[in-house]
């Protein structure tokens, strides 16, 4: 507004003639508004913001560009930006003045309180604009007044008192401004009377304001996730114009805070991912109650933080079925959060209860032991969940705001094309946010038909060259009134700075664009997309069906009718057609397991089924006995297989394809696809009776469909709940969520920071620590080849406490001020409040998946184990979970053997023997042959000692310690294949990054384990060895 009158002038770095603009701009002095600004800046504009001016001739210039510019002084230049929090560059930083115009929760507010006034009671908020205007014009005439006094008093000369003008001058200024201060007192009594009668509307602005915070922060979620203050406040202007009326104010009241955040959930979750509407329902009720104040800082932050580090305290009286970190957790409830003082005590004199309570089913659903459950409310009952059975705070969370704000909110809401389409406009794009396997064409096509549009629909892929295609077609569009469908936005980067120019002119005045025009987009998610399409465009998710059920009805159904009856071969095609269909979704829908499903998420789509079944029907069309191993190879090795770039996970794969093409399936009636029962081939029919068979399935897959064990559903919610706490958590702002007794975030992580350097152990020093016998070379001249392991661990240990003690010193500076706090100690102050090991250290650090209060003790741990094995020479027994790299070790061990008996390493491998020693301590003496390994822990399976071999889990037990492991270098070693063949990992994440030599860098080595069950049993329950669990 300030600058309008002098001629203000728009531009955008993707105009193409921006520089001309600019430099006729300067020329005349017209200030100028860069818009949409990014975090880099056009070199084009360094002479504008260094105001590099010079004189010629007595003329002020400017050059931009390869022109010399007459620059006029009135010139201004203004640039804004659309990200939410940029970051620039020092050298930008010291050109410019930058102002943060970010909208404030206050200022949103009130302008919010504003809107709902003007249409609640329009004759207040008008009495209070007239009244705004009045206050301000008396004001200003007071202040001309006093100027103007000043003024003559200054400019008169002699006596005062025989200046005639001056005396009048004063009296009627006086008289003036009595009249006027009345009026301002008046207007001041009046203006108060006003505000309090809009102040009882403000319950209603400050819910609008919640929501817009909660909603503005889902972009952090997805690039996607993108709504602009404007398109809210339209959303929230329609919500008070069609809501229903009433002439009591408490009831308009609660019927507009309903009809506000119910609509906004709607609009909003109509565009988001089905993983994040969870979420999103669950910030909008945490948002409000932590604004009413039913949430404590103290519980809030437990719930996303856990348990800070806690000094040694009283023993665990549960430890058989309490884990020592849950116990510490519960330790951590009890001394930080007021309202569960005193659980501690409450929970030992009750152990039974609370342990029949605690390997419940369903925990969460079940009240906990009196008289705790009845002195908690909802939200601290979640925090006791947490700490027992935190794989059910995923449903949790879903209780509590169902509760809180009615089973709706925990349900997507459905919505349909016909449903959107009155929300649309000729000006306003429609935007398909896709996921893989997703195609919304089929269900436009249907509309488009429903509405008589078929023919007037035109859709086209976007890539390499469509770009100017389609802004001929949308050009003509928009004259006839067509609709167009640009697919694929996502894969024309170049060409989404055209199309944001394009959708931007669809609003301008001089825009002729016919009223049944519509522009339909569909995108996967993509940083490049135009963040401007995004924040006012209606935007809408497309994401294919889930479970094994919706999986292969969608395979069956999207099969022509004729494909299904063509083949000479029914009883071979119909049957294998249905299996490979039914593999299909097992291997998709696997993968919400994570890596007990598979190491590697793949992305299984369409066209591997389609060129499957082309094979599949090739194999029976052209072979009279069909050739079954070629069949399973081309299509799990190439066809599926293709895809697979983990060893293992190919193992997985073929395992399962096993179970579905085998000559059980045509030629045994009774074969069925799991254990239970429910799932088999049907008899060739048509393919109208095999959909209906399909549509019998249950809705919720089992564990067992998958082959694999009950517990695996542990594995998902955990999954599914570090999903919902680390996001809520990502959103949270550096100040806020109190940390309990007082202290501010900066002395907690002060006093964090000290305690880490008080206990941070000494760096290995080899020279000084080092034992009798520890690093002399043998006769040949070489060291042992176990010394040379620990040096190389010792080195990288050191490098980590170097950096750990350096950073921790700077980070206590940055905190007091002493030092500039730089982006990395800043991230490092970030992860000590969340409870997360600092990117800094872990760049040099083994690879963890523990939270910061585990992984500083087990560093601890992992140092000790060092600097005893330096001290006191080689151990009885190694403690695996304790190197860098234990592939090294393995290596160092084979060369040992080697060197010993004169064998060439590359014939040598392991044999293993699982000792009946439970732990390192039982160990009496170190091996004659190979060594002794201990702390390796078992997933998805369980060590019978008795039997001395594998056995399935314990109900609700994931992981099982492993006792000793005799590793033993055999020459030419071949494995017994009734073994299976159990692989070992670092962590139990499993992925890493493919090293040299084929295999993940997290990766060990295979444990050869004696089982009387098929190996492929176990390939399917997803049964590998881990060295360390993640609490």
């Amino acid at each position: 507004n300030s600058e309008e009158k002098r001629g203000l002038r728009f531009i955008k770095l993707s105009d193409p003639n921006f520089l001309r603009t600019l430099e006729n701009s300067i020329r005349i002095g017209n200030p100028v508004l860069l818009e949409d600004l990014g975090e880099d800046l056009d070199p084009a504009l360094e002479p504008v913001l260094l105001k590099q001016l010079f004189k010629q001739g007595g003329r002020l210039l400017i050059r931009l560009g390869d022109s010399d510019v007459d620059y006029d002084p009135n010139f201004r230049f203004y640039m804004t930006t659309k990200l939410p929090n940029p970051h620039y560059m020092p050298e930008i930083c010291i050109k410019t003045t930058i102002i943060n115009f970010t909208v404030t929760a206050k200022g949103l507010e009130d302008q919010l309180l504003g809107d709902v006034v003007r249409q609640e009671r329009p004759d207040l908020e008008q009495q209070k604009d007239r009244l705004v205007v009045s206050m301000a014009n008396d004001k200003k005439q007071l202040a001309e007044l006093q100027d103007k006094v000043l003024k003559l008093l200054k400019e008169s000369e002699g006596n005062i008192l025989d200046n005639k003008s001056l005396i009048s001058t004063l009296e009627q200024s006086k008289i003036t401004s009595t009249m006027i201060g009345k009026r301002v007192k008046e207007a001041e009594e009046t203006e108060i009377e006003i505000n309090t009668a809009r102040e009882k509307y403000r319950t209603v602005a400050r819910r609008g304001s919640i929501l817009y915070f909660v909603i503005a922060d889902l972009a952090s979620i997805d690039p996607m996730y993108q709504y602009s203050l404007t398109y809210f406040q339209k959303l929230f202007n329609y919500c008070i114009e069609v809501s229903e009326k009433s002439d009591d104010l408490d009831k308009r009241l609660e019927i507009l805070m309903h009809f506000i955040t119910e609509f906004m959930y709607n609009s909003v979750c109509r565009g988001l991912f089905e993983a994040h509407k969870p979420i999103y329902s669950f910030l909008i009720c945490t948002s409000i109650l932590r604004d009413a104040g039913d949430i404590g800082g103290q519980e809030w932050n437990f719930l996303l933080r856990g348990a800070p580090m806690t000094d040694a305290g009283a023993s665990n009286p549960a430890s058989e079925w309490l884990k020592e970190p849950y116990w510490n957790m519960l330790r951590s409830l009890d001394a930080n959060v007021a309202s569960c003082k005193g659980i501690i005590e409450k929970f030992k004199g009750d152990l039974k209860e609370w342990r029949a309570w605690a390997e419940g089913d369903a925990p969460h659903e079940v009240p906990f032991p009196e008289p705790l459950w009845s002195s908690l409310d909802h939200f601290q009952r979640m925090l006791v969940i947490k700490c027992f059975r935190p794989e059910k705070i995923v449903f949790a969370t879903q209780d509590f705001v169902r509760e809180k704000m009615g089973r709706q909110y925990t349900e997507s809401p459905p919505f349909t094309l016909a449903d959107i389409y009155k929300d649309t406009s000729n000006v306003t794009p429609v935007i398909f946010v896709l996921s893989t396997g997703a195609d919304p064409t089929a269900s436009l096509l249907r509309f488009a038909e429903d509405r008589d549009y078929s023919d007037r629909l035109h859709v086209i892929s976007l890539g390499q060259g469509q770009g100017p295609i389609a802004e001929k077609l949308i050009a003509s569009a928009t004259r006839k009134g067509d609709w167009v469908c640009l697919m694929n936005c996502h894969l024309a980067t170049s060409w989404m700075g055209s199309m944001e120019k394009m959708i931007e002119g669809f609003s301008a005045v001089t825009a002729d664009v016919h009223p049944d025009f519509r522009l339909w987009l569909t995108s996967m998610p993509s940083t490049t997309f135009p963040v401007a399409v995004l924040q006012n465009g209606i935007k809408l998710t497309n994401e294919p069906p889930k479970g094994v059920r919706a999986n292969v009805l969608r395979s069956i159904s999207d099969m022509k009718e004729e494909e299904w009856e063509g083949c000479s071969k029914p009883n071979y095609w119909k049957k294998l057609c249905f299996s490979l269909s039914f593999f299909h979704a097992v291997v998709q829908e696997r993968r919400k397991y994570g890596p007990l499903g598979w190491n590697i998420r793949y992305e299984f789509n369409t066209s591997d089924i389609e060129c499957a079944r082309m094979n599949l029907k090739m194999f029976i069309e052209d072979h009279g006995e069909l050739p079954w191993e070629a069949l399973v190879y081309v299509t799990g090795q190439i066809n599926y297989g293709g895809r697979v770039t983990d060893d293992l996970d190919r193992r997985c794969l073929m395992c399962i394809l096993g179970q579905y093409y085998l000559p059980d399936v045509v030629e045994n009636s009774d074969y069925k696809f799991s254990a239970s029962g429910t799932y088999y081939a049907p008899e060739p029919s048509e393919q109208s009776s095999v959909v209906e068979y399909i549509k019998g399935f249950p809705l919720t897959d089992n564990p067992e469909l998958f082959g694999m064990h009950e517990n695996a559903n542990i594995a998902f919610q955990l999954q599914e709940t570090s999903k919902i706490i680390d996001t809520v958590l990502m959103l949270q702002p550096r100040v806020g969520g109190g940390s309990g007794g007082g202290k501010t975030q900066e002395e907690v992580v002060d006093e964090m920071a000290q305690k880490f350097l008080d206990d941070l152990p000494s760096e290995l020093d080899r020279l000084e620590e080092a034992g009798e016998g520890m690093f002399i070379p043998e006769e040949t001249g070489a060291f042992n080849c176990l010394d040379t392991v620990l040096l190389q661990e010792s080195d990288r240990y050191n490098r980590l406490l170097s950096t750990m003690r350096k950073s921790l010193a700077e980070l206590r500076k940055a905190i007091k001020g002493l030092v500039v706090m730089s982006g990395e100690l800043e991230a490092m102050f970030t992860s000590f409040v969340n409870n997360q090991v600092p990117e800094l250290w872990s760049k040099v650090a083994y690879p963890s998946l523990k939270p910061l209060s585990s992984w500083i003790l087990d560093m601890y741990r992992r140092v000790a184990f060092m600097r005893d094995w330096m001290k006191n020479g080689t151990p009885k027994s190694f403690w695996l979970p304790g190197f860098y790299f234990p592939q090294g070790f393995m290596t160092g061990a084979l060369q040992s053997h080697a060197r010993r008996y004169t064998i060439p390493i590359d014939t040598l491998n392991f044999g293993f023997k699982v000792l009946p020693m439970e732990t390192s301590e039982d160990v009496s003496e170190a091996p004659e042959d190979g060594i002794f390994i201990d702390g390796l822990f078992l997933e998805a399976a369980r060590w019978d000692a008795k039997r001395r071999r594998l056995a399935t889990s314990l109900p609700g037990r994931m992981f099982h310690p492993m006792p000793v492991i005799h590793f033993i270098p055999y020459q030419n070693y071949t494995p017994p294949k009734e073994n299976y063949e159990c692989p070992l990992y670092k962590t139990n994440v499993r992925a890493g990054v493919l090293s040299t030599t084929g295999q993940s860098t997290n990766f060990v080595l295979q444990v050869s384990l004696p089982t009387d069950k098929s190996p492929d049993f176990w390939v399917l329950q997803g049964t590998a060895m881990i060295t360390m669990m993640n609490d």
